[in-house]
């Protein structure tokens, strides 16, 4: 094994090169596998939740669904508001076109 400075150090050069390589490869690997798993688990059908009506009503309330689907996990609880209809309410949509001055 009498082998020269520079031979080594090339020898040295290509085993970390291919170190590298293979580091690379399964830095991919597992990158593409939690992909792959988060997208299994994303796409797993979820079970849909009764919604509980009350016994004294014919049909359920917006509010009930809502919240049967909160629970069920299909939808997330919205905290700041934004659920709520834009269009303004009935007593907001009237408009004044002109009053008579009171005597």
């Amino acid at each position: 094994l009498d082998q020269s400075i520079a031979t080594q150090r090339q020898l040295f050069r290509k085993v970390k090169k291919g170190f590298q390589e293979q580091s690379f490869q399964l830095a991919t690997a597992q990158h593409e596998i939690q992909l792959l798993q988060a997208q299994v688990n994303n796409s797993t059908k979820r079970k849909n939740k009764a919604v509980k009506v009350d016994p004294n009503t014919k049909f359920a309330t917006i509010s009930n669904i809502r919240q049967s689907q909160i629970e069920a996990g299909e939808v997330e609880v919205d905290t700041d508001g934004s659920s709520v209809s834009d269009y303004p309410s009935e007593a907001e949509s009237c408009i004044v076109v002109a009053t008579m001055p009171s005597r």
